[in-house]
């Protein structure tokens, strides 16, 4: 868990550097496999960061479209101190996550113990006017949003 969470850091850092649009998109594609996979170890079921990577993923690839429309002819340069950093960041994560792994195990199952309650009793009104306000929002973009227009349109 611990080296999962170097590795967000590292993403973060890296985000805050690069300056061509697919890659931030990139960066944060990674970021969310990667919280995904933390919430499913500690939830200890996959279905619910599935759920959320893919949800995150299908906006990150609408993203991706639009960004590729408009960015199409900017050239990608690949900055050298960016990939030595991100280099010699590697080892320091995989020796830090050896030790630190196996003090760990008690806090994860007290942490678990706290997260099955996601979706208790109490959350459920919050989670429910979060899902009606996500699903008004997307048939509301989906409606404004035209073929014939936009940075997307058919060009004749």
């Amino acid at each position: 868990m611990n080296m999962f969470m170097w590795v967000m850091l590292n993403l973060s850092l890296v985000f805050m550097w690069v300056k061509h649009p697919l890659s931030m998109v990139m960066v944060i594609m990674l970021q969310t496999m990667t919280i995904s996979v933390m919430t499913g170890m500690v939830l200890s079921s996959f279905w619910f960061s599935y759920i959320i990577m893919m949800i995150m993923m299908s906006g990150m690839l609408v993203l991706f479209v639009y960004m590729a429309s408009i960015a199409s002819n900017e050239k990608f340069k690949m900055s050298i101190i960016l990939l030595i950093l991100v280099i010699l960041n590697l080892p320091i994560v995989l020796f830090v996550n050896y030790d630190n792994e196996m003090m760990n195990m008690n806090k994860t199952t007290t942490l678990n113990m706290i997260l099955n309650n996601l979706f208790s009793g109490a959350t459920m009104i919050i989670t429910m006017i979060m899902v009606v306000y996500l699903l008004y929002t997307m048939i509301t973009v989906s409606k404004i949003v035209s073929i014939n227009e936009g940075p997307l349109r058919i060009k004749k």
